[in-house]
């Protein structure tokens, strides 16, 4: 019999306050590298070089989406930046959470006050998405993650550990 318990979700996350500013900027510095380019011939083009560089590859870092598997007791949190690059994130044993459940304001706050716990968020920032809190221990610390599953995998975490994961009926 194959007990192996497979769910997977996309989430496709808001883009930051930040996200403007940060390419407005990259315009500014453009500008500014190319007018040293112009004005000094002998070494502009190396700033400019420089800009145009580290825009290149520091771009694709600005838009993150995140995808959930959960597979046979594992829960894995992939980070996708700009649609293109795909970078593991965390890797959740079930056997190492302490609770999962809807995300309560109140008691967020409570935990988020905690500065010896690791905060994260993978949740795609819109108000009005339905989140969940898990606590768990990985290598000796307090992690307070901040997600947003669907129900396919929200039931297949409680199959693997019922009293741990609470859902909402």
């Amino acid at each position: 019999m194959n007990d192996e318990i497979y769910a997977e979700w996309y989430v496709a996350r808001k883009n930051p306050v930040w996200f403007i500013p940060a390419l407005l900027g990259m315009g500014v510095l453009v500008l500014i590298g190319f007018w040293l380019m112009m004005t000094q011939p002998n070494w502009g083009f190396i700033p400019f070089l420089v800009i145009i560089l580290g825009i290149m590859f520091g771009y694709r870092f600005l838009h993150v989406d995140y995808e959930y598997i959960f597979v046979s007791n594992e829960l894995r949190i992939d980070k996708i930046f700009s649609q293109s690059v795909r970078k593991k994130g965390v890797v959740i044993q079930m056997t190492d959470v302490e609770t999962v459940e809807k995300t309560n304001e109140e008691r967020n706050k409570t935990l988020l006050s905690d500065k010896n716990s690791v905060h994260e968020d993978f949740s795609s920032l819109q108000r009005d998405a339905e989140t969940y809190t898990m606590i768990y221990t990985a290598k000796g610390k307090r992690h307070i993650m901040i997600f947003e599953p669907n129900d396919k995998i929200l039931k297949a975490m409680w199959r693997c550990s019922p009293s741990k994961v609470r859902i909402p009926r």
